[in-house]
């Protein structure tokens, strides 16, 4: 098995993390240190260590759906002590986030320790594509609607907007569903801004063919 894929199955980060990890030195193979990216684990003989602990396979996968609620961040830990994703899931097997959510936004995060899934949903090349609800306030609606239909672009550069839903227009009160594939940092907050809209609440409700359905913030289920 390549080494990045076993790191990733053991849970230790994706594989793309992992390449990061070999590079830097910080992963041994019976006793030396591996550097080069492409490494085979020989799964029966090698004994893998990172960060001079040694590095097993996990026998079972498991993978979360889970409701973030406002307030909470996705990292591991954080030195500010705000809550993360972990305090809502069970302590063992240990898994990991794909991907992020700032802390002000809410909705779906998928969390799991199969490496190769969360490289698959985090990876730009696959465009797994991402529906987010706003719910928020605008001067000129109208305008907003139009804008974002046709396209926005900021300042590292266009977004594809794949799908637009109107789901409310009233006054300068704005509703509606966006459907993007583009991962760039806080990209719908960003698109928002750029077409005038000031967002109230920011919610993912869907990653590639996973969907928060009914799941009520604070929650999780095993998908």
């Amino acid at each position: 098995m390549r080494l990045n894929k076993y790191l990733a199955h053991a849970g230790i980060s994706s594989r793309r993390a992992a390449d990061e990890l070999i590079k830097q030195g910080q992963v041994k193979i019976n006793g030396k240190v591996v550097k080069e990216l492409g490494t085979d684990v020989d799964l029966e003989k090698d004994v893998v260590e990172f960060s001079g602990k040694k590095v097993e396979l996990k026998e079972d996968i498991v993978t979360y759906v889970f409701n973030k609620p406002r307030g909470v961040i996705t990292t591991a830990s954080d030195p500010q002590h705000r809550p993360t994703v972990l305090d809502y899931l069970p302590k063992s097997p240990r898994v990991f986030s794909c991907g992020r959510l700032d802390e002000e936004t809410q909705g779906l995060v998928v969390l799991t320790n199969d490496g190769n899934l969360c490289y698959q949903l985090t990876h730009p090349k696959f465009e797994h594509k991402k529906v987010y609800l706003v719910d928020g306030y605008c001067r000129d609606p109208k305008n907003a609607i139009e804008q974002l239909k046709v396209g926005v672009v900021l300042k590292d550069g266009p977004v594809q907007i794949d799908n637009l839903e109107v789901a409310k227009q009233s006054g300068d009160k704005l509703n509606f569903a966006i459907t993007i594939h583009d991962g760039r940092n806080r990209i719908v907050r960003r698109i928002c801004a750029a077409v005038g809209v000031e967002v109230k609440n920011l919610t993912r409700t869907k990653l590639g063919d996973y969907e928060l359905g009914d799941l009520e913030p604070g929650k999780f289920k095993i998908v």
